[in-house]
């Protein structure tokens, strides 16, 4: 691919793609569904089993004197699409029973009283009935059963229960202190609450945000402050969550919960008595407090604090003092790089654009950051053999350091919300200082994600990126040595038997790589290094999926091997004393990745949008022939994601045989882009059949609920592309959908079901990839059509703001004979559409 794209060929934009968008009218219901059709005694049993779980969330409930409450409603696999949702009749907030958040895919929690919940008993002994009514078919004219939306809600529903001690608590007291003691572990508990409805049962909500306040106080020295940051503070949907300490004097107490004023916590806490300030780390006293804790209603989870540590720099292969050269001009892309720090030497302080620290020199370790800093500035200088994948020219660095060494982390950062807030001014004084949009974030935090939850590190990148326009690029996170695979072998069928030997919950992303709104780096070993296959996952690369199984990685890059001959790991930058030695780990894919989308994000004059500069670099995207394998398509996207990034210029640039359209706007509620056009004349036989290649790419920001846990992405986009034909028989239209999902081959045995989608994250995911291949040819119009449309979860709508979103589309001949670019161009522009170069089109933008 690299050798056909040519400049003279730029990718176009449409300046006029507002035009495209039309009103929707929104579909009606979609009627109603029989989860037990024929089954009318099996109902009555669910029935009687359903109402016998709420009889006894209620009296639990009362027995424990709880004014209010949460329940867990799951849905069955069969009922997860948003329709069946039980949010019309049976929970909702007129029946005092309002949804308020969720856990895994299709867990719903409702807040309840017990009155409510007695209320939703009676009205499913009354309403939800036996067996369905007989309704005469208008267009039969056959009676047919007709369930109610009382019996449809209630069929859908697997469990209701109230959490217990061990929804809410993973782990034991005896492993609480002992991760306490960590030299790294930042603040206290982190106890994530259910979020109130302050007006549904206002009084008995109220008494039971009291009682948890109480509670604490009463159990005796604990400090109770909201996890916030500023950010969060003046966000219209902040963080719902506490960090609790435990302290050596129980005579005192002082509790601060996220409903409280947040402006005065910061200086009460300056004010707290000293013995407050002394964690108590003795086993029972922590038992204690996690048994009060697990009961308490308003309570979600509890987490253990985050451990923030940057890996170790082993200096393998050490050679001369590297030979970089100076920036080639005084205008160059800029990567923010948050880490623990870049060395001030000849080498790399030409590349460097500025840098602040809240840390003492002497507190630091440089050699983390110093080898980043190498690849973002000399990654081809330093790598010739890998050369074809990166950006020909470096980039600056702004030089964030805001990580100390190993054992100073607390100091600096007592409470893991200092973390954020340092964060956030470090993000704002790069990019007012050096016009960065682009950081380099190779780091994690230990214990903050489970399962496919949505952590708070991962919120706060998220809430920044769209608050100050950045992107974050994270890197997926390494296993430790004592985890790490067998080198992966060249034969898929044997890859697949490899990874059926790991534990792949142990292998999972750490937090922040599940953020939504940016990029994701997985690491595949670079080309010429004994025993390990060149572009193919490395030993330690971790593997997703990320939020609700979405996508995560997005994409991959060079990380260096692991271990190789003569302690070789491919991959090449510099150490603090100016030498080149080679190193491996995500933390190094990472900035490859982060140095491109900075090249492109200059080439565009950081006039780009965030979606647009996200779909470009995954547009060109590559895997390598092995993970394009049927055998591994369901889990290559876990460890490399769309694939291999490539270089600045190939994502914006195509050949005689290529054109790619872009198209970027705000969808907004209500409706859909629908983009009519000619397949390319060149590419339609005789017949009329059209072939040829299409490659999609959707990037969008949608509103994030980190209340919702796996379901947090709240809005969702879908784009399709439809042959417009015509029935032969009834002379009518009859579009014909073409396009498919990027990998989105069912393995056998399965179905390509709701379930499915959700759970292998090709439904809901910011960023989508499609695909359709006509080699034969297919169809009998050249008359086409591309639809964007847009779809909420239960309960949702989009906001007034609208959704962001690019659209790029390529249309391609893949036997490179058809000279279809400038014919498509010529075409597009004939019916009066605007387009521009990419490098130009937000100057012309500028002029209307």
């Amino acid at each position: 691919m690299n050798e056909q794209i040519n400049p003279s060929h730029p990718v176009q934009v449409f300046l006029n793609t507002d035009q495209f968008l039309t009103s929707r009218t929104p579909r009606q219901g979609g009627g109603t569904k029989d989860f037990f059709a024929d089954e009318d005694e099996a109902f009555e049993i669910h029935k009687a089993t359903m109402r016998q779980k709420i009889q006894g969330a209620s009296e639990a409930l009362r027995l424990e004197d709880h004014n209010a409450g949460y329940v867990i409603v799951q849905m069955r696999n069969e009922a997860l699409a948003k329709s069946y949702r039980p949010i019309n009749v049976l929970f909702a907030p007129a029946k005092s029973l309002p949804l308020v958040g969720g856990g895994n895919i299709g867990e719903n929690f409702f807040q309840c009283t017990p009155k409510a919940l007695d209320q939703l008993d009676e009205r499913i002994k009354a309403r939800a009935e036996r067996v369905p009514k007989l309704t005469r078919n208008k267009n039969t004219g056959n009676l047919e059963p007709r369930v109610s939306t009382y019996r449809m809600e209630l069929g859908g529903i697997d469990d209701i229960r109230l959490p217990t001690p061990s929804d809410r608590i993973e782990f034991s007291a005896r492993e609480a202190v002992e991760w306490f003691n960590r030299q790294d572990s930042i603040g206290g508990y982190v106890v994530e609450l259910f979020s109130p409805n302050l007006k549904i049962d206002r009084e008995a909500v109220a008494a039971m945000i009291n009682s948890f306040r109480k509670r604490l106080a009463l159990f005796g020295g604990i400090v109770a402050t909201p996890l916030f940051s500023r950010l969060s503070v003046n966000s219209s949907k902040s963080l719902n969550a506490l960090s609790i300490r435990l302290t050596s004097d129980r005579s005192q107490s002082y509790v601060a919960l996220p409903m409280d004023d947040l402006s005065r916590v910061r200086e009460h806490l300056d004010l707290l008595a000293p013995s407050l300030k002394v964690q108590d780390l003795t086993v029972e006293r922590h038992q204690e407090f996690l048994d009060l804790i697990g009961q308490e209603p308003l309570v979600r989870r509890v987490s253990l604090p985050p451990s923030l540590t940057i890996n170790p720099i082993e200096q393998f292969n050490v050679s001369e003092p590297a030979n970089l050269p100076a920036p080639p001009r005084n205008e160059m892309p800029v990567v923010g790089i948050i880490d623990g720090g870049v060395v001030d030497i000849p080498e790399l302080s030409v590349w460097r654009t500025g840098g602040s620290s809240p840390v003492s020199v002497v507190d630091r370790d440089l050699r983390h950051g110093t080898f980043i800093a190498g690849l973002v500035a000399g990654a081809t200088t330093l790598n010739p053999h890998l050369s074809t994948t990166l950006e020909p020219e470096g980039c600056s660095y702004y030089d964030v350091c805001i990580l100390p060494r190993n054992g100073l982390t607390p100091i600096y950062f007592p409470e893991w919300s200092d973390f954020f807030d340092q964060l956030e001014e470090e993000v704002i004084r790069a990019k007012t200082e050096a016009s960065v949009r682009i950081f380099n974030l190779s780091l994690g935090a230990e214990n903050m994600r489970r399962g496919f939850r949505y952590s708070p590190f991962a919120k706060t990148i998220d809430d920044i990126a769209i608050k100050h326009d950045v992107i974050f690029v994270v890197s997926a996170g390494n296993l430790q040595s004592t985890e790490s695979r067998q080198p992966w072998p060249n034969d898929p069928n044997e890859a697949v038997q490899l990874l059926a030997t790991g534990t792949i919950a142990d292998e999972r992303i750490v937090a922040p790589s599940e953020h939504l709104l940016g990029l994701t780096v997985g690491a595949v070993n670079p080309t010429g290094v004994s025993g390990h296959n060149a572009n193919l996952p490395t030993t330690y690369t971790r593997r997703g999926p990320g939020v609700g199984r979405a996508r995560k990685p997005d994409v991959c890059h060079y990380g260096g091997v692991s271990s190789g001959v003569q302690n070789r790991t491919g991959l090449s930058s510099l150490a603090y004393n100016g030498t080149v030695i080679e190193e491996s780990g995500t933390s190094f894919a990472a900035p490859l990745v982060a140095s491109t989308l900075s090249t492109l994000d200059h080439r565009l004059e950081s006039s780009a949008r965030r979606e647009t500069l996200i779909a470009l670099i995954v547009h060109r995207a590559e895997r390598c022939t092995q993970m394009q394998h049927p055998v591994l398509r369901p889990i290559a996207r876990d460890f490399v994601g769309y694939g291999m990034t490539q270089p600045a210029d190939q994502c914006l640039s195509d050949n005689a045989h290529s054109i790619t359209l872009v198209f970027s706007e705000t969808l907004e509620n209500r409706q859909e882009l629908q983009f009519k056009f000619s397949w390319p004349r060149s590419l339609v036989s005789s017949l009329g059949k059209c072939r040829g290649q299409v490659d999609i790419t959707l990037a969008f920001t949608s509103p994030i609920d980190a209340d919702f846990g796996a379901e947090c992405l709240r809005v969702q986009l879908e784009t399709y592309l439809y042959q417009l034909e015509v029935n032969s028989d009834t002379g009518e239209d009859n579009p014909q959908s073409r396009l498919s999902r990027y990998d989105c081959a069912v393995p056998t045995g399965l179905a390509l079901t709701e379930r499915y989608l959700l759970e292998t994250g090709l439904k809901w995911t910011p960023v989508k990839r499609y695909r359709l291949d006509m080699p034969k040819g297919r169809g009998t119009s050249l008359n086409w059509r591309l639809d964007l449309k847009s779809s909420t979860r239960a309960g949702e709508t989009i906001p007034d703001t609208g959704i962001p979103f690019t659209i790029i589309m390529t249309i391609s001949d893949p036997t490179q004979k058809a000279q279809i670019y400038e014919e498509v161009r010529n075409e597009v522009l004939r019916l009066g559409n605007q387009l521009a170069d990419i490098t130009l089109a937000h100057r012309v933008r500028a002029r209307h």
